[in-house]
């Protein structure tokens, strides 16, 4: 994959926004009011998961599980319904590279 998938997510608080960016091989994850960025290699990953719930016990989030550790790795977000075809067009890929790689 060469495409380039980048959703800007504005939040209402200004330091909250972030951007997800995933290039074919490196997931990023950037603002969401975290000193770092955090990026994720294609071959960390076995499967990419969008969750939009929210409630009492749920926020949404972008889960990674990882061969590596056994374990997964959890981002919140905050995305406005609008942008929740662009996050699954993002996890798609993500899915579809992890079954490629």
């Amino acid at each position: 994959m060469s495409e380039v998938i980048e959703v800007l997510l504005p939040h209402d608080q200004e330091q909250m926004h972030g951007v997800v960016r995933f290039d074919g091989t490196i997931v990023e994850f950037l603002g969401f009011n975290e000193v770092r960025s955090v990026r994720i290699h294609i071959h960390e990953i076995d499967s990419a998961e969008l969750s939009t719930k929210k409630g009492m016990l749920s926020q949404p989030h972008i889960m990674f599980r990882g061969h590596w550790t056994g374990g997964a790795y959890n981002h919140v977000i905050d995305p406005p319904d609008e942008l929740v075809p662009e996050l699954e067009e993002l996890v798609a890929a993500i899915n579809k590279t992890v079954g490629a790689a």
